[in-house]
């Protein structure tokens, strides 16, 4: 995809639709291209009884918390790890943040608290002394592009978090899950496809627009999920997060139990363990989100990939398709898969 291809503001969703399974999905085949525009509660169609479905079953945390420094100035955390009692932060402004200082907190709902900054490393990243109900202080950490265009709504508390997420720790969501209602997986149950959960909190590194490789991300896949995968003739693998997951836990050709961070940058050319069809939002151009779509499409039409995603893009640009977070999915269908 072209470095200067750009999505017009009108595209991109700053809410998600309601109910959420009413956003639109493009089906793609390939290696043919060939395209569908369905409503995204009819998924359920193109699954079989024999196939797999891999979901990230991480949650987020409500890990923006916002308040004022002594001097008065504004000031936001987004809370990225907690360990040994403190948390890493990235902070904003950077530059008036301070070793020493410490910054009043206030809650969502009006409460006061206090963080204390003990440490100043690189990047931007603070380490904080908290309360340990920090979180209870914290906002649910929507994307910057939409809390520059809207405040965080009591809605966002529900429709930024998946029904299947369980494990509390990610920054941000993993989108393409957002789609789905209790309804839709009763429905891919009651047809006997089997789901197999992963976790992969996500990082700040999601909100990164460059090319630069993304920072590690706490990861694991059970045994069972691993066995539920490995003897599915085929897999939907909803989003990059749960692919990104999946292929840090190749071990000898097959999906296995593993745990640990993983910094794994997929682009292409890039062989892919896990494969079938493969759900996705539509990303920032520019991004590592995209490589490893485009990879994943190359992987069939060999130095095809990022040529045929600015494609894509574009054909869904033309439909008024909507992006990033909140925006409609695509669902690529691999046809050398689809036994």
């Amino acid at each position: 995809m072209k470095e200067n291809f750009s999505i017009p503001r009108k595209n991109i969703a700053l809410h998600p639709a309601n109910p959420p399974c009413r956003s639109k999905l493009m089906v793609i085949r390939i290696p043919s291209l060939k395209t569908e525009d369905i409503i995204f509660r009819d998924i359920v169609e193109y699954l079989k009884p024999s196939d797999a479905m891999a979901v990230n079953d991480s949650r987020v945390i409500n890990a923006r918390i916002r308040g004022k420094r002594e001097t008065g100035g504004k000031t936001e955390f987004l809370l990225v790890e907690k360990n040994q009692g403190c948390w890493s932060a990235l902070g904003k402004p950077a530059s008036k943040i301070s070793e020493g200082i410490t910054v009043e907190i206030l809650s969502p709902s009006g409460k006061k608290t206090a963080v204390e900054v003990i440490k100043k490393e690189e990047g931007g990243i603070f380490v904080l002394k908290t309360p340990d109900n920090i979180l209870k202080y914290g906002y649910i950490p929507l994307p910057p592009y939409i809390t520059a265009e809207r405040d965080v709504k009591a809605s966002d508390e529900t429709d930024y978090r998946s029904v299947f997420s369980r494990r509390e720790g990610s920054v941000a969501s993993a989108t393409a899950s957002l789609h789905f209602t209790d309804e839709i997986v009763r429905r891919i149950k009651d047809k006997g496809v089997k789901i197999a959960s992963v976790t992969l909190h996500v990082g700040p590194g999601t909100f990164m627009d460059t090319y630069r490789d993304p920072p590690p991300e706490r990861f694991s896949v059970s045994g069972k999920s691993a066995g539920i995968i490995n003897s599915a003739p085929r897999t939907l693998i909803c989003g990059t997060t749960v692919m990104r997951a999946l292929e840090s836990s190749v071990r000898e050709g097959k999906i296995s139990s593993a745990s640990g961070k993983t910094s794994l940058y997929i682009k292409a050319p890039y062989r892919f363990t896990s494969r079938g069809m493969f759900l996705t939002n539509f990303h920032l151009p520019g991004t590592p989100l995209i490589d490893l779509v485009a990879a994943y499409i190359d992987e069939k039409i060999p130095g095809g990939g990022a040529a045929a995603v600015e494609k894509i893009y574009r054909l869904a640009l033309e439909k008024d398709y909507r992006f990033l977070s909140y925006g409609d999915a695509m669902l690529v269908i691999d046809d050398e898969q689809s036994v």
